[in-house]
């Protein structure tokens, strides 16, 4: 069964930020600023020691990373949100979209990925041994991108839902499995 390792969020506040105030005044367990005469003035903060990251820029964007499931990405939000609300930052217009998905899974066989990079089709796969341990597949029929492994480890980078990398992996699992004794 596939696994989601990480889902990456993004939104606005509809207004700017001072960002030294914010990365001051918040209650976090990080909080680390940028800010400089060639950077963009930008906060990092984290609630929780393993928890998501939340990235913040004076425009008022917004990005969340390394969440491990939808819900926790919106905790992220709902929890920065009331931080912004609890040190008096008003008039935020929030918005919040799902862009990153990532999946692990196993294919539970080794894979011989000279035989697959071929029985694919080499015009749709990426397969260098000696840059890259790991075949990029790309089919046509799919949005997704999968990274096999010789230990018949997958990686699904890139989808926007849980559901399409989960279905995602059901379907290479059922190519694989079509395919002779890779």
């Amino acid at each position: 069964m596939p696994e989601v390792v990480n889902v990456v969020a993004s939104g606005a506040l509809g207004r700017e930020l001072n960002i030294r105030a914010v990365g001051e005044d918040i209650d976090a367990n990080e909080v680390k600023s940028q800010t400089g005469e060639y950077k963009t003035p930008t906060a990092y903060i984290r609630e929780h020691e393993d928890g998501p990251l939340v990235t913040v820029y004076e425009s008022g964007s917004y990005h969340i990373s390394g969440a491990k499931s939808v819900e926790d990405a919106e905790g992220a939000r709902d929890w920065f949100i009331g931080e912004l609300e609890r040190i008096g930052v008003e008039d935020v217009e929030v918005t919040f979209a799902v862009k990153n998905v990532v999946v692990v899974g196993d294919l539970e066989k080794t894979i011989d990925l000279n035989r697959l990079a071929i029985q694919f089709g080499l015009e749709r796969v990426e397969y260098e041994p000696e840059q890259f341990p790991g075949m990029v597949y790309r089919p046509d029929e799919m949005e997704s991108v999968f990274l096999i492994f010789s230990s018949g480890r997958v990686v699904i980078p890139g989808t926007s839902t849980v559901e399409g990398a989960f279905d995602a992996f059901n379907w290479l699992v059922e190519q694989i499995g079509a395919e002779k004794q890779i």
